[in-house]
């Protein structure tokens, strides 16, 4: 049986520091390159599962469902055919926007909680991006983290995206249950 303990997605638009972010979970020494993060060249040789601990693994995705052109139900049994049974944590990147087949973050986030039922889902908008980009202009005049807090079980978060490989234990701690 599949038991997903925590989900963490970072949120901006496209080409604004996702991966970037992501890799940076790279500076806890757990994920075994003590503790540097790896460049955007290695990221398509990465592994996508991780030990995080004896019981639970991460699987760890660079790329979002929007720039593959997946559906949320192609999204979602993706997801679950990589992680199969135990006890998981999962970290990916979400646009804010519907884009190709995907939609929105809030509806994207609202399927993955049917879907996984999550004990804890963190959505981490990097805000400002690496363009200098807030969360309010996203999705003007929406307010997203008012709609994804509206959520039950989600928590938000803001953090500066403006530099490359910070942030990164921030992110990890989110998966530390010690």
């Amino acid at each position: 049986m599949l038991l997903l303990e925590r989900a963490l997605f970072i949120v901006a638009p496209q080409d604004s520091g996702k991966s970037t972010a992501l890799r940076s979970l790279f500076q806890d020494r757990r994920l075994s390159t003590h503790g540097v993060p790896p460049s955007s060249s290695a990221q398509k040789r990465l592994p996508e599962i991780y030990y995080i601990s004896n019981e639970r693994r991460l699987y760890l995705r660079l790329t979002s469902p929007h720039e593959f052109g997946e559906t949320s139900e192609e999204f979602i049994e993706k997801t679950k055919n990589k992680m199969g049974s135990g006890r998981w944590c999962f970290a990916g990147p979400f646009q804010p926007d519907a884009f190709r087949n995907m939609p929105d973050v809030v509806a994207s986030v609202e399927s993955f909680i049917r879907a996984f039922e999550p004990e804890r889902l963190r959505v981490a908008f990097l805000s400002p991006n690496r363009h200098g980009q807030e969360v309010d202009t996203f999705l003007p005049p929406r307010d997203l983290r008012k709609e994804l807090l509206s959520i039950a079980g989600v928590e938000v978060l803001c953090m500066d995206g403006r530099e490359r490989g910070k942030n990164g234990l921030l992110l990890a701690d989110f998966f530390d249950f010690t």
